[in-house]
C-alpha cells in the first residue's frame, strides 16, 4: 500500500497533469484531418487557427507554440479567439502524472528527478499525441520529431546523475540504463520501419517515426519491455478491432489508428510493469 510521501506526491503531480493538460489540450483543434490524394500527395497543412486558418508557430526543436501567453489564454495570434482544451487531454495526463507519482514514489524521485522529469514529458506528450491520431489519424511532426532531443537530454542527464553511479564510481552502473535506451530506441524503430516497408497501406509513416521515442523509455527498465510494449499496442488494436466488427461499428478495411495504442502499451509496460518480468 502506497505510504504518504508517496500519496502526496501523486496528488501534487495530479494537480501538474490538469494544469499541463489544459495547457497542451489547446493543441488539439490546431491539426486538422489529412487525406492527402495518393496520386498527387501533399504534406499535411501547417497547425493554424481551425477559426480563422492562420498559422501558429512552434518553437524550433521543442513541441512547445511560440506564440507568448499561449498556454494560459489559448488564443490565436490572428483573430484572437480562444482555444478551448481538450477535456480528454487534461483527464488523461492528470490521471498519468498520478500513475507516475505512485510508480516512482517519493523516495525514487527525490533520487532521480531528471528520470521523473522524462516521464512526465513522455506523459505530457503522449497523451496530447493519442488524442490527436485519435480525433484526426495523424501524429504531427511539429510534435513528434522535437520529443527526441527533450527526452534524450532528460535521459542522459539522468543516467550521469544515477546516484548509485556517483557512490561506486562505476560508468557501466552509470550508462547502462541508457544504453539500452538507445538500443531500444533504435531496434524498435527498425521494426517498424520494416512493417511499414513490407506493407505501407496498414501502418501510417507517423508510428514509425513514433516508435523510436517510445523504444527509448522501454528499454531503459530493460529490452524485455519494448517486447511487452509493442505487443500489447497490436494486442489492444487488435482487441478494440475485434469489438468494433462484432458490433458493426468496423470492417476489416476500417482504419484504426495504432498510436493510440503504441503510446499506452509503452506507458502500460513502464508504470504498471513489464508483464514479461512479473509472469516470469
Amino acid at each position: 500500500m502506497p505510504e504518504l510521501p508517496d500519496v502526496l506526491l501523486a496528488a501534487v503531480l495530479g494537480l501538474l497533469g490538469a494544469a499541463v493538460g489544459l495547457a497542451s489540450g489547446r493543441l488539439v483543434p490546431m491539426f486538422p484531418r489529412h487525406d492527402p490524394d495518393p496520386d498527387d500527395p501533399a504534406p499535411p497543412p501547417p497547425p493554424g487557427c481551425p477559426h480563422c486558418g492562420a498559422e501558429i508557430p512552434f518553437v524550433r526543436w521543442l513541441p512547445v507554440v511560440r506564440v507568448r501567453g499561449f498556454a494560459l489564454r489559448g488564443r490565436c495570434p490572428a483573430c484572437r479567439t480562444a482555444l478551448p482544451p481538450a477535456p480528454a487531454v487534461v483527464a488523461a495526463t492528470a490521471a498519468v502524472y498520478v500513475l507516475i507519482g505512485l510508480r516512482l514514489g517519493a523516495a525514487g524521485a527525490a533520487a532521480s528527478p531528471l528520470w521523473l522529469a522524462a516521464l512526465l514529458f513522455l506523459g505530457g506528450v503522449g497523451v496530447l499525441l493519442a488524442v490527436i491520431d485519435v480525433r484526426v489519424h495523424r501524429l504531427p511532426n511539429v510534435l513528434v520529431l522535437p520529443s527526441y532531443p527533450v527526452a534524450l537530454a532528460l535521459m542522459v542527464g539522468a543516467a550521469f546523475t544515477a546516484p548509485a553511479a556517483a557512490a561506486s564510481g562505476a560508468a557501466a552502473a552509470a550508462h547502462g540504463d541508457l544504453v539500452r535506451a538507445l538500443i531500444g530506441m533504435a531496434g524498435l524503430a527498425a521494426f517498424y520501419w520494416v512493417l511499414w516497408f513490407i506493407y505501407p497501406a496498414g501502418m501510417g509513416w507517423g508510428d514509425v517515426k513514433l516508435s523510436g521515442l517510445l523504444g527509448l523509455y522501454l528499454g531503459w527498465g530493460g529490452l524485455s519491455g519494448v517486447v511487452s510494449g509493442t505487443f500489447l499496442a497490436f494486442l489492444f488494436s487488435a482487441v478494440l478491432g475485434l469489438g468494433l466488427m462484432a458490433v458493426g461499428r468496423a470492417t476489416r478495411k476500417t482504419q484504426i489508428p495504432l498510436g493510440p495504442f503504441m503510446i499506452g502499451g509503452a506507458l502500460a509496460v513502464i508504470l504498471l510493469g513489464d508483464p514479461a518480468v512479473l509472469l516470469g
